[in-house]
């Protein structure tokens, strides 16, 4: 640990201060969604916290400032407020939405930093706005009403999206699942699940929904994976184990038909091994 490392021992290794700092600065930082009608979700997290201790490659880093606000009002009056060449992030949700958050100083009292030290770059492990459960199995899909006929999994691979309709990311992604809907739509159920009323999903009129949709105003399986930005996918294999999960349009990270494609391929090849149990059997 840190604080059990003498000043002595740093100057002897000549391993400056700032490079050590730096290193625990960056896994502390907390996750902020790109929307800025509300203030930044989640607090600082503590050494022992889930935050704090993720695998790298999940753990939550802090979002790119500089986003607009997330729109108000009738949804399909709303025009999406990020351009079609800037960085998508989520809109924040749930309770964290809705709470206050007191300023907390860049840097602590007595640091070793000015306001002004810009840290250097590093790379970035893929940011979450949920809990992660990569690998895991996914928890039941509880819906208080589809809007839609219900969708038949067994033995198939199922992606579930938990969006709103006042979500400009939530909106530009209804296009994507269209296309995987329409074609994986014999190995791959979509589903869209809204927290909303049933009036408000089916008030939306542009961009069509072709795929299956459901709310579930009490947002039980959203609060059960932790979410705290929309919109927010997992993908599930046959057995209902996550297999990928994330914010759909993040930058370097995008869901994307040929992504789903390879994710699919490995279900065709396990289907076609020596032994493999037959189709709609799983």
């Amino acid at each position: 640990m840190l604080t059990s490392v003498s000043l002595s021992a740093f100057r002897a290794t000549r391993r400056p201060i700032r490079t050590v700092a730096t290193a625990v600065i960056a896994a502390l930082t907390v996750a902020s969604a790109g929307c800025r009608e509300v203030p930044p979700p989640p607090a600082p997290p503590t050494a022992t916290s889930p935050a704090a201790t993720a695998p790298a490659a999940t753990r939550p880093t802090t979002a790119p400032s500089g986003l607009a606000p997330c729109p108000t009002g009738d949804a399909n009056t709303v025009v999406a407020s990020v351009g079609p060449g800037a960085d998508l992030l989520p809109c924040p949700t749930g309770p964290a939405a809705k709470g206050g958050s007191k300023d907390i100083p860049r840097y602590a009292e007595n640091s070793p930093f000015s306001a002004d030290y810009q840290p250097p770059k590093t790379k970035e492990g893929k940011r979450l706005w949920a809990k992660s459960a990569l690998w895991a199995k996914a928890p039941e899909l509880v819906v208080e009403k589809w809007l839609t006929d219900k969708p038949q999994t067994k033995g198939k691979y199922v992606l579930i999206e938990f969006w709103a309709t006042w979500c400009p990311p939530c909106r530009r992604s209804i296009h994507l699942l269209n296309r995987l809907h329409e074609r994986f739509g014999k190995e791959l159920v979509v589903i869209g699940i809204s927290d909303e009323s049933e009036s408000a999903v089916r008030k939306l009129a542009e961009p069509r929904i072709e795929y299956f949709s459901a709310i579930d105003t009490r947002a039980r399986t959203k609060e059960e994976l932790g979410v705290f930005g929309i919109p927010h996918v997992i993908l599930l294999e046959p057995e209902g184990f996550v297999v990928w999960e994330g914010f759909p349009l993040l930058k370097d990270h995008e869901l994307t038909e040929q992504l789903v494609e390879k994710i699919l391929a490995v279900g065709r090849k396990a289907k076609a091994a020596p032994g493999a149990a037959p189709a709609g059997d799983g």
